[in-house]
């Protein structure tokens, strides 16, 4: 009787171990797949920003062609006013926030490097603890 008691026992908190190692894989899983898409939505943001950059960048040439092209005073002022907006449109806006999404992916791929390991671990855990129920 006593055996069969520990072996209830025994089979019990492996059970119990087993479940929490299988809820902490699937919380691993999900926040795996939410920071991958959390870098998928940084990446783009890079690429939208750097859109823009060569947008401003060429609006920038044009009205450098167009300031040496005119002699108006007015129109002068107009393009070197645009010129001075595109310019700042790149160095304040845009390549601030290419930076900013720059950090953010590399803190997430840190993130998902320690919750791969975390996914890793518990899977060996769930090996283990399978091993050890199929061995009582």
């Amino acid at each position: 009787m006593k055996d069969n008691k520990d072996f209830s026992e025994r089979l019990k908190y492996l059970n119990e171990e087993k479940q929490r190692q299988d809820e902490r894989k699937k919380f691993y899983l999900h926040e795996i797949g939410r920071l991958k898409k959390l870098l998928i939505e940084n990446e783009k943001e890079i690429k939208y920003n750097e859109s823009w950059i060569v947008f401003h960048e060429k609006s920038i040439e044009k009205h450098r062609k167009m300031l040496l092209e005119t002699t108006n005073p007015d129109e002068k002022r107009d393009q070197e006013a645009k010129l001075k907006f595109h310019t700042e449109q790149i160095e304040n806006h845009h390549k601030s926030y290419i930076n900013y999404h720059k950090k953010e992916i590399e803190f997430l791929k840190r993130e998902v490097l320690i919750f791969e390991d975390g996914l890793r671990k518990c899977k060996e855990q769930i090996v283990f603890l399978d091993e050890k129920i199929r061995l009582l």
